[in-house]
């Protein structure tokens, strides 16, 4: 029969070798150095979505991202953002990062609108970074008053 040992407490003997996996993982290049330094994934650019009452608001946060490198794209209830955040500085062969936090390539964002919009009423703007895609709302999504008789 085995006996079951069971550490006191919280106690973890194997974190340490946890951070230490994720640290060698981070500068092989599979989360920070190299070839991982791209930015996708869905979670870039980070962006918030208002709902007013006559129109639906994105803004995304995308420094360093010029204005020709980014492509929006509504179909149906979906807006599509793309883009290319590139490298900061000199090319890759002359750097020899010390650290590297600030990704760099393609990147690509879904969001699904809460309510139908009118495609030939949408504006959008880059302005110190931010991302701002104004989405007015079709008539149908308008909430309207009725009567009671």
């Amino acid at each position: 029969m085995a006996t079951l040992f069971r550490w006191p407490g919280n106690w973890d003997p194997f974190a340490g070798l946890r951070v230490m996996q994720r640290e060698l993982e981070r500068l092989s290049g599979r989360g920070g150095f190299g070839e991982g330094r791209n930015i996708g994934g869905g979670v870039y650019p980070p962006l918030n979505v208002y709902n007013g009452p006559t129109e639906l608001v994105v803004e995304c946060e995308v420094p360093g991202v010029k204005r020709e490198d980014i492509d929006l794209s509504i179909t149906g209830e979906t807006l599509v953002v793309k883009g290319v955040k590139h490298p900061a500085g000199e090319s890759d062969e002359e750097i020899r990062y010390q650290r590297c936090e600030r990704g760099s390539g393609e990147f690509s964002r879904t969001v699904v609108l809460p309510d139908k919009v009118e495609p030939e009423g949408i504006s959008a703007s880059l302005v110190d970074g931010i991302l701002t895609v104004r989405l007015p709302k079709s008539q149908a999504a308008m909430p309207k008053k009725i009567n009671v008789k």
